[in-house]
């Protein structure tokens, strides 16, 4: 994978964020477009490029959903505009927080918008259990990992954002 390479870190969950934050530092010093502005035009197209997809890359790998989704792309576990099917318990826990969503719709109550927050909290924790024990792989390239359950964690997590944005 890539950014993993390109940051010199292990494919992994969790990073450590000094050593990708000194290495973003080291990357971007020896790929500034300044230190190419003397260099021919192709020279500093390519250090342009380096510059742009450096950020990319540290944004994605800084972001634990972001480098959750950049991980089951790139194993091919998820594919862009994928129709998802969440189980049948998910989706009804789902319908009933919709419908207390769409009363604040017609009458903003603070404490029901709080308790929702709350419920969608308990709900994430829930998940967070469920994959904490992948989270702690230090190597993904080296331990077995049921991809299948982070595929579904991932689609679970992206629905409840979608909520929590509505809810904002």
């Amino acid at each position: 994978m890539y950014y993993f390479e390109l940051f010199e870190l292990p494919i992994s969950l969790q990073v450590n964020k000094a050593a990708l934050l000194k290495k973003y530092y080291q990357l971007s010093k020896q790929y500034h477009p300044d230190n190419y502005s003397l260099q021919d035009r192709s020279a500093q197209e390519n250090a342009l490029q380096m510059s742009t997809h450096i950020n990319k890359a540290k944004n994605i790998l800084d972001d634990s959903y972001k480098r959750l989704a950049y991980i089951l792309r790139e194993k091919n576990i998820i594919e862009e505009e994928e129709k998802y099917p969440l189980s049948p318990e998910f989706l009804g826990e789902m319908m009933e927080i919709n419908e207390r969503l769409m009363e604040l719709e017609f009458e903003e109550d603070a404490e029901a918008k709080r308790n929702i927050q709350v419920d969608i909290d308990a709900i994430v924790a829930s998940l967070d259990q469920k994959v904490a024990p992948i989270y702690q792989v230090e190597n993904l390239e080296t331990e077995p990992v049921d991809y299948l359950l982070l595929k579904d964690y991932y689609y679970k997590l992206k629905y409840l954002n979608r909520i929590l944005e509505r809810l904002r």
